[in-house]
């Protein structure tokens, strides 16, 4: 995580896993975010799933994301 004055807090990985999404409300707030579990994608490699089944299946949220106006990429917005 890290912040900046320009554009406000930043999460980029959380005891969650890796995050892909920040759930933004009106007034661009965070108030969610999405993430993939490398651990589980891992495993599920492991377990036989081809790397797009296992991103999708280790895929989670947090907060109220499906309130969110916006989704961001922390990366890059």
């Amino acid at each position: 995580m890290y912040g900046t004055l320009a554009k406000g807090p930043r999460y980029l990985e959380m005891t969650d896993g890796y995050v892909t999404k920040l759930a933004l409300n009106e007034d661009n707030e965070i108030i969610g975010y999405k993430f993939v579990n490398f651990g589980k994608m891992m495993d599920f490699i492991k377990a036989g799933d081809d790397a797009n089944t296992a991103f999708e299946k280790a895929q989670g949220q947090y907060g109220r994301v499906d309130d969110a106006v916006k989704l961001v990429d922390p990366r890059k917005e």
